[in-house]
């Protein structure tokens, strides 16, 4: 047992952001096709150098010179047309029968179909190598192939931008990101954590939230545990910090002439929460730094990029700041010591999730992902759909990394600001660590862009529903969850 007088000391590590890009203070606003047309020139040179290293020599065209039957790259954004997706216009459609399709969790169909645009023209894309399930709107790359009957483009392969530079990691990193773990390995760690529901008991248990505190602020369990509760250098909440309120348009009303029993007790249970979640955050703020993220329904806009929670909300945790508490942007650009950081509340990668289809896509093409699960025991369905879960949103985070952009699906699907100089979404220096909170499960994944570049994709869980933080080791680059409760 550890000696009374023992103090440990909390693990400290040079904290930066980036976060600036993704500030709304300037006149931005435009059209959008000025931000599809911004994500192609910024995206374009690397996926030229792509190109040229995968196909050397190959012949490129712009798409209003092809020819039929002439193999060529063709490069350009795509474009998905998909029937299922949803459109402001079936709400005043007359068929009842529209408003099925919006409630459904994926919008993915057989007869979506594929078009490249460049700055000339378009054309549809046909062949296994442009399927449909496998991408969304707004994707920069180049197709190898050629023009077929009907003016379509058959597509034989494909490449994307090459990878952003990434800061040289001073440590070998491990290729791979334990699932669990005993005890942590040795080393100084960020928790990612996300979906508290702070003051909302009906959502979170407060018994957890309680075991949380008390670990990462060091008065809980063994001397072991708080000998790693003290290695955590920084905390991150990637949003769906706060309980959303029952009925957020009667809380907006609240103050009019128009305001009922009910309105009036949804305002003071939205006050009630927003106090818990200070006074949480404020004990957190007081023993470990900590950045706090908005997401889907916190109260900040909802368009990306989201900005910082106004200070008012946390009087008591604001006190801290800038020193241990910070409010951050989504998505959030930082660094902790020699490790780079960049990560949403996970809006990007649910929108991916509900456009794509990944997994029908290897079972059309013969893959064997998800034998495992096919071939367990049925007391193990559950554990299963878990991991199926967590390997689902690594590998949509693996396909974003790969395309080199952090929303491609905004603004098609995914609503953001209409940027008209800029893209503030696209990846230009590669992070070592690429994570999405509010995730059905967790996971953790080394991946490799080229020969040099390594990146740990995360996928953060819902804290409330599953009681795991994603511990990741920025000395190593090793990754591992942390349960709570039962």
């Amino acid at each position: 047992e550890m000696a009374p007088a023992q103090t440990l000391e909390r693990a400290v590590k040079a904290y930066s952001h980036r976060d600036d890009r993704f500030a709304l203070d300037k006149k931005i606003y435009g059209q959008y096709f000025q931000l599809y047309y911004q994500r192609l020139m910024l995206l374009l040179p690397r996926l030229k150098l792509a190109v040229e290293a995968k196909w050397p020599g190959a012949a490129t065209a712009k798409i209003l010179d092809l020819k039929e039957g002439e193999e060529c790259v063709i490069m350009g954004t795509l474009y998905k047309d998909m029937r299922l997706k949803p459109s402001i216009l079936d709400e005043y459609g007359k068929d009842l029968t529209l408003g099925a399709t919006v409630d459904a969790k994926k919008f993915v169909a057989d007869d979506d179909a594929l078009v490249l645009e460049d700055e000339g023209a378009r054309v549809k894309l046909v062949g296994a190598a442009a399927d449909p399930k496998q991408f969304v709107t707004g994707v920069v790359m180049a197709c190898r192939g050629k023009v077929v009957q009907d003016g379509e483009f058959e597509v034989s392969e494909t490449c994307f931008p090459a990878p952003a530079p990434q800061k040289p990691f001073p440590v070998a990193e491990k290729d791979e990101a334990p699932a669990s773990a005993s005890s942590p390995p040795p080393g100084e760690y960020v928790a990612l954590v996300s979906g508290l529901r702070v003051g909302d008991p009906r959502a979170s248990d407060p018994k957890v939230l309680e075991l949380l505190l008390d670990y990462l602020t060091g008065n809980l369990g063994s001397s072991v545990d708080q000998r790693a509760a003290a290695s955590v250098a920084r905390v991150i909440v990637a949003g769906g910090a706060l309980a959303e309120p029952e009925d957020r348009a009667a809380v907006s009303r609240v103050g009019g002439a128009g305001q009922t029993a009910s309105s009036i007790q949804n305002a003071a249970n939205a006050r009630a929460q927003l106090r818990s979640l200070d006074v949480f955050l404020t004990q957190l703020a007081a023993s470990v730094p900590v950045d706090v993220m908005p997401g889907e329904g916190d109260p900040t806009n909802q368009a990306l990029p989201q900005q910082p929670l106004h200070p008012c909300l946390f009087p008591e945790a604001s006190r801290f700041a800038p020193a241990t508490f910070a409010a951050a942007t989504n998505p959030h650009d930082f660094s902790v010591g020699a490790c780079d950081f960049l990560g949403t509340s996970g809006q990007n990668i649910d929108n991916m999730r509900a456009y794509m289809d990944l997994e029908a896509s290897r079972r059309s093409s013969g893959g064997e992902d998800g034998a495992e699960e096919d071939a367990s025991v049925a007391s193990e369905i559950k554990t299963n759909l878990a991991k199926k879960s967590g390997a689902e949103s690594l590998d949509l985070l693996a396909s974003s990394l790969r395309w080199q952009h952090v929303a491609p699906s905004a603004p098609d699907t995914l609503a953001c600001y209409p940027y008209k100089d800029r893209d503030p979404f696209y990846v230009d220096k590669s992070p070592h660590v690429y994570f999405a909170g509010n995730q059905p499960a967790f996971g953790a994944r080394v991946v490799r862009s080229d020969g040099e570049t390594k990146t740990l994709l995360v996928s953060v869980p819902d804290f409330a529903k599953t009681g795991v933080v994603a511990m990741v080791n920025v000395d190593t680059l090793e990754c591992f969850p942390a349960q709570f409760g039962a």
